[in-house]
């Protein structure tokens, strides 16, 4: 065990001051002193003795000496790539070492990170992502200290991932379930974003020291542009929903789709609405901060079309969207129902046709509207207000531009239900009132 250099006053007949220190041979040596600046001098020149000897074994034990010597080994056998300062290594290790004596396991961090996020007020649906992300990497290192987790396991767990999502309705093979269909590196790369989160918390904890998806291995799903539905499509879904929608017990589902097609919300937030955002007098939505995506309340404007499907079914307040998703889910597949029969029927009489596409795109609704009213209105900052981006609005030129045609969006634009003007579905015979978006696109500017 390592001594100290000290330096006391002591009662002797000559001498007023003492110093010990270690020798040698790990034996505590003394001299005397009969002035306290003499014994201070001396003191401080053993003290640095000992740092120098401390190099060379002088006062260490032997586990300290065993250690120094491999340092000094190693060092030597890689001459030209010297490793880190020793100093720096030990530190490390021990920020490392005290981390995994407070750490706790993968299984519990989940769990405490929900609890967190939880009352932090994420919406059920963040919530339930955590759970889906978070859940199958607590079955493969549940008992494992989240501390000792590596950046190397991490990009080999996520690379192996076998990810099986349902998407959509899927034909089974006779005398088998439904085949789930593989998503691949887009849903990999959401587990790792899902991961970084867990220990961006367990971070904040004191669980780990540092981050290891940070390094990890990156999925990079091919680049995608945006699926949007013709505005034929669009036309004939309004039109299967509004014979859905006259037959008994069936639910109202067309200001669902209306606001989701002709005003671009989401999913989400459009199952949050209540009637009384909707102002069908000013024409404008206000959807506030507890029903946005973003938690930033967006006034969204509405347009004709939109106002031509809301308006028979308009009410002062009241959710808007009443029917539960396993509803929702059958009567738009009905309606997918209607659509598949017309184009057999279609196809029966020779006639060449464009089936409508069934499942629809991810999305189709949100991504139509961004890509129509681009084109239609022609000011990227506008649409952005709309969709509720935060970003540049150049991003929506990089994602929308190109898709579709000026006519197209006309058409788009043009479309009124069946039971009010007529609907207008072909691109070639746009009537008078497939001209709204133009007037309104010098208003944009």
């Amino acid at each position: 065990m390592r001594q100290d250099v000290t330096l006391s006053k002591v009662k002797h007949p000559r001498y007023s001051y003492r110093v010990r220190f270690p020798g040698k041979d790990g034996k505590t040596l003394q001299k005397w002193f009969t002035t306290k600046t003499e014994a201070g001098l001396f003191a401080k020149e053993r003290e640095k003795e000992i740092g120098r000897e401390g190099l060379a074994f002088g006062v260490m034990g032997d586990d300290e000496k065993a250690a120094v010597a491999f340092w000094r080994g190693f060092v030597a056998s890689v001459p030209d790539s010297p490793p880190p300062a020793l100093l720096a290594i030990l530190q490390g290790y021990a920020e490392t070492w005290k981390a995994t004596r407070s750490s706790v396991t993968v299984a519990a961090a989940v769990d405490a990170y929900e609890a967190a996020k939880t009352a932090e007020g994420l919406r059920p649906r963040s919530l339930q992502a955590i759970r889906t992300r978070c859940h199958r990497f607590v079955m493969d290192f549940g008992s494992r200290s989240i501390s000792s987790i590596t950046t190397a396991e991490i990009s080999d767990w996520i690379l192996s991932l076998p990810v099986l999502i349902q998407r959509g309705p899927v034909k089974a093979k006779p005398g088998k379930g439904a085949a789930p269909a593989q998503v691949g590196l887009l849903a990999k790369r959401n587990q790792r974003l899902g991961l970084s989160g867990l220990f961006n918390y367990a971070k904040t904890r004191g669980w780990v020291r540092e981050n290891p998806v940070v390094d990890s291995a990156r999925p990079k799903p091919p680049k995608t542009r945006p699926e949007v539905l013709r505005p034929s499509d669009v036309a004939r879904l309004f039109g299967a929903l509004e014979k859905i929608a006259r037959t008994k017990n069936a639910p109202a589902l067309i200001p669902f789709w209306a606001v989701r097609f002709f005003a671009g919300v989401r999913e989400q937030e459009t199952l949050r609405m209540d009637w009384s955002m909707i102002d069908l007098a000013a024409q404008e939505i206000h959807l506030p901060d507890t029903v946005t995506k973003t938690g930033h309340s967006r006034t969204v404007k509405i347009e004709p079309a939109l106002a031509a499907f809301l308006t028979p079914y308009a009410k002062t307040d009241g959710s808007l969207v009443t029917t539960s998703a396993m509803a929702r889910i059958y009567h738009l597949r009905k309606a997918w129902r209607i659509l598949q029969d017309e184009d057999a029927a279609a196809i029966e009489r020779g006639e060449e046709i464009r089936p409508f596409p069934v499942p629809m795109p991810a999305n189709a609704a949100r991504h139509s509207f961004a890509t129509f009213h681009l084109l239609a209105f022609r000011h990227a900052g506008e649409t952005a207000l709309q969709l509720g981006h935060g970003g540049s609005p150049e991003m929506l030129h990089r994602h929308y531009k190109g898709i579709a045609s000026e006519a197209e969006a006309l058409a788009f634009w043009a479309i009124r239900p069946a039971a009010g003007p007529a609907n207008v579905v072909s691109i070639s015979g746009l009537t008078e009132e497939a001209a709204t978006p133009q007037t309104n696109q010098k208003k944009a500017r």
